[in-house]
This record gives structure tokens, sequence and C-alpha cells, in this order.
């Protein structure tokens, strides 16, 4: 069940009320069932990807949009949203152009095709975590780093590197993430030792704000297949995207709930209303407690090939 429309009011925390039908208290009504997209201004015809939300609702996501693209061929450049309550929809999306979009640089290396994307943008808005091929080598094989880029006075910085041990020569790190604690960085990382794929690792920074030894989050998170995104509810349920078997085809969004430091609970896919036989992936949490969105190439979507979907946390029991 699909309901085109802007983001509602829901997503920036606010009830239901208004969308729901007076029905008794123990149904549900269609619009607490279904699964929604974002519609336009958001999704287009291109691909849109992975996104988060800072506490006021702001939205940074990645979009194959060509008609807005730094550069020409740009596989992926990063933009920001913000929502307008009172119209229930979302404002024309802005590409965050340079130099937080790197413009590809091929004639360097041919890795460098300018593809920026996976932002995690803190609650306050301030600082965006993504990944991006601007430093990209074919020798040694380096395809991804992390990089940061904050806000200052206005303008978002010139985007730096996460250095070792974050970001590696061997493991394409991707998805970076901060838990709900505010101080730990998860991200997802080929290096070896890890249980095959990528893995989902964890790090926190030192009394000099030097990064710590990545912690591998164990065999409850990763397995011998794909993991990556990890994102944290206030609860302390963790969600992200698995090619594990026994989901319901391509990748499936789970959950697992923290039981300590680097501890997690036996992770349990979402169900069919979120995961289907296609590519589900990537979730993000916007604020308020009640919804969950991500990205699917799903059969049902209509504005492009992948787009952007949210439905209520009661869809995922």
């Amino acid at each position: 069940m699909i309901f085109k429309r802007g983001l509602p009011q829901v997503i920036l925390g606010l009830t239901i009320g208004a969308f729901a039908c007076s029905l008794h208290a123990q149904e549900r009504s269609w619009v607490d069932l279904a699964v929604h997209n974002f519609g336009a201004p958001i999704n287009t015809m291109w691909a849109e990807g992975e996104l988060s939300f800072a506490a006021d609702g702001t939205m940074v996501y990645c979009s194959a949009r060509q008609d807005m693209a730094v550069a020409p061929g740009d596989p992926k450049d990063l933009y920001i949203a913000t929502f307008n309550s009172e119209t229930g929809s979302w404002n024309q999306p802005i590409n965050m152009g340079l130099p937080v979009n790197a413009a590809p640089a091929t004639d360097v290396d041919p890795l460098r095709l300018g593809d920026d994307r996976e932002p995690w943008i803190t609650a306050d808005g301030n600082t965006i975590y993504f990944k991006s091929d601007r430093l990209a080598t074919s020798s040694p094989s380096n395809a991804t780093d992390l990089f940061v880029t904050r806000k200052v006075n206005g303008v978002w910085s010139e985007p730096e590197i996460i250095p070792y041990p974050i970001s590696t020569n061997e493991g394409n790190e991707h998805c970076p993430a901060i838990l709900q604690d505010g101080e730990t960085l998860c991200f997802a990382s080929r290096r070896a030792g890890g249980f095959g794929g990528s893995d989902i690792y964890c790090s926190k920074q030192d009394q000099n704000g030097d990064w710590l030894e990545p912690i591998n989050q164990g065999p409850n998170i990763n397995t011998a297949a794909e993991e990556f995104h990890f994102t944290q509810d206030t609860d302390g349920t963790v969600y992200f995207t698995s090619s594990r078997p026994g989901g319901f085809g391509g990748t499936d969004i789970y959950g697992s709930m923290q039981q300590g430091e680097n501890a997690w609970g036996t992770a349990y896919n979402l169900g069919p209303q979120v995961n289907t036989a296609a590519a589900d992936m990537c979730p993000a949490l916007p604020p308020g407690a009640n919804t969950i969105s991500w990205f699917s190439s799903r059969e049902d979507n209509s504005l492009g090939s992948i787009d952007i979907f949210w439905t209520n946390k009661i869809n995922t029991k």
C-alpha cells in the first residue's frame, strides 16, 4: 500500500490525527498502515538514496539527478532539504555544491568519479559525515573513504578525510553514522578480519580527539553477507541493512536492541511492509519516535528506479 504524498507532519514528530479517520481505539487507519512514498520534489525520475535527519527535520540525502548535478555524469551528489510544516510538504532540495560534492577527477585517477553519498547529519544540523571517492586510488586499490564537513558561520567547510584507523587503504569504508550517545561513530568496512563482505564497526575518539581502533560489532550484527548503515533509535534499537539469507530477497532492513557497549541482541527482520523482493536499504529515523524511512527499488515505487519511503514503526513488528 503506497500513499504518494509529500512527507506529512508525523515525520517531524507531530501526530497523524489530522490524517487518520475516527476509528475505534483498537483499529488502525489506512494512513497508519500504509507505506508512503516521499513524493516530489524529493523523489525524481533519477535514483534517490541514503538520507538522515537533523533534530529540526532538515534532511540530507543523495541523488543521481542530472538536472542539478555538480558536474555532468556525477554518479551521486548530496542534497539538503527542509520541511514546510504549514504546507505539509518538502521545500525544493538544494544541491550542497562544491566543495562538499566533488566533481569527477578521472584524469587524476579513474576511480575518482565524483561519487558523494551516504550522508549522516548530526542532530544540531552542523556536521555531516559521508562517503566519497574524491581521494580514491587504483594502486593501492581504495575506492572510497569517509569524510566530514562542518557548518561554520552558515557555510559548509571543505570536507576532511576521517583518518586511519577509520578510513583505510583496504576497507572501502562507507555508511557512517553516530549512535545516540553522540560519540560513537559506526560505519561499514571490508577490512581484513571481519565475518565477510562489509561488516559494521564502531569507534570513539580518545581525549586527544584521535579515533580508537574500530570494534567489529559481532555475530548478532555481522554475517558472511553484507551489513551496513547502522542507525540507532532513542530506545536503543539499531536498524541496519543486510543481505543475509532468510530475508524477503535482495537486501532487507533488520533491527537489534543494544545490550551494552558494542553488544547487541539477535537481529530480526522488519517484515514485509518494509522489506520486499527488491533492494530495501539504509534506514533513517525522522525526528519523533513513530516513523522509519529508507530507500528501495521495490516494484511499487512510482517516480524513479529507486525512491525514498517511510512508514509507521507499528508496521515493523
